[in-house]
């Protein structure tokens, strides 16, 4: 094992397929491949506990305990560990995941463990977090077997500030065991690829376009979305939402709404960075969310982006380079910041070019890059921020 390199990676699911945890450890393993690291990902194929899952959330509400939670089950975490080969087991391991694998087995079988999350499950347990749905019984039990599995890692690296101030906050992780390092953005540019604009003046030759990336369409604020652009017309400035990925009928036939689909990104990587190129600011008005991959890939293609500034959100707007926006802002205050930006041609340029300087330092190679001066020296001199625009 080299002390500089990732020798395994960890997913719930199989690391090596794109269409594992939105991509995120497919990518993150294709960039070791190209820093010439000697990285295998884990393969577990979920789809053979499918029946085991089914009869451990019967027994559950046989139990009157409710059903939810099998994947921090020990029945899950033991029989999904006991598939991976003992060769694997060897070196340093990398997990995106909280509980899986649990760090005991992972020292039992002779390894070390770093784990790289997008944030901690205890944060998931606050009032209206994401674990909202799970029994009380299931978050406490895996809040529990996540400090100790945060305790018993090499290192535990966050993709944002906030996940590593619950860290230390929520699991009683040691700050010196802690860091910082924002992942890359979900897809590969063309080697000629030339940040094309969209033709026209937004909002007078042609509609304004904002764009909207997301499956979970409620959470990531497609809604508020539609009624910033409704606001930004009742000012004169014609707008239009184009959303790529899940939305409701509803919101189709909305006016102003191009819904252009689910693209699949690893298998339409020219489609997807079309999409984003097209569009005159990436949008993303969540209220609670671990990180925001999509902002990174607006950024990717060159694209300005804006937000409400929350949780792993708040640290990829740059300010040089989107609109950085508070949980409470409406949607008539968020649509006069966008009028007077998208009026004025010369800051409209400067948006862009800031957005395509940003371009190269949110990709997966950096973010190796950050992670091999962390792991060889236990620090990252000049890590990428782009919340400080730096």
């Amino acid at each position: 094992m080299s002390r500089n390199r990732i020798d395994h990676l960890a997913a719930v699911g199989n690391a090596s397929d794109p269409q594992t945890w939105s991509g995120i450890p497919y990518h993150f393993w294709r960039a070791t491949q190209r820093a010439g690291w000697a990285t295998e990902p884990w393969r577990l194929e979920l789809g053979r506990w499918r029946l085991s899952r089914r009869w451990w959330n019967l027994g559950q509400v046989l139990r009157g305990r409710g059903a939810g939670g099998y994947q921090y089950s020990a029945r899950f975490l033991e029989q999904a560990e006991d598939s991976i080969p003992a060769e694997q087991w060897r070196g340093r391991l990398l997990s995106f995941n909280q509980h899986f694998p649990r760090s005991a087995s992972v020292g039992g079988r002779g390894g070390r463990l770093v784990r790289y999350l997008d944030a901690t499950f205890a944060s998931f347990c606050s009032p209206g977090g994401l674990a909202d749905g799970l029994p009380r019984r299931v978050q406490l039990a895996a809040c529990q077997l996540e400090r100790e599995n945060l305790a018993a890692s090499e290192k535990v690296v966050t993709m944002a500030r906030w996940a590593a101030d619950s860290a230390v906050r929520d699991c009683g992780v040691p700050p010196s065991l802690v860091a910082t390092i924002l992942p890359g953005a979900n897809l590969e540019l063309p080697a000629d690829f030339d940040f094309p604009l969209p033709a026209g003046r937004p909002g007078r030759d042609r509609p304004l376009v904002l764009g909207f990336v997301g499956k979970d369409w409620k959470r990531k604020g497609l809604p508020f979305l539609i009624e910033v652009r409704a606001a930004l017309g009742r000012m004169g400035l014609p707008a239009i939402v184009r959303c790529a990925g899940n939305c409701p009928p509803g919101l189709k036939r909305h006016p102003g709404v191009e819904y252009v689909g689910f693209i699949d990104k690893a298998r339409e990587p020219g489609r997807f960075v079309a999409f984003l190129a097209g569009c005159d600011l990436g949008c993303l008005f969540s209220e609670h969310e671990p990180l925001g991959i999509s902002t990174l890939e607006f950024l990717r293609a060159g694209v300005p982006v804006a937000g409400f500034v929350t949780e792993g959100l708040a640290d990829t707007l740059p300010p040089d380079a989107g609109f950085r926006f508070p949980v409470s802002a409406t949607e008539e205050e968020v649509a006069l910041t966008l009028r007077d930006a998208f009026t004025d041609e010369s800051r409209v340029a400067l948006l862009r070019a800031n957005a395509r300087r940003w371009s190269p330092r949110v990709t997966w190679e950096r973010c190796i890059a950050e992670w091999s001066e962390l792991l060889n020296t236990g620090k990252i001199t000049r890590p990428v921020q782009p919340w400080l625009g730096s």
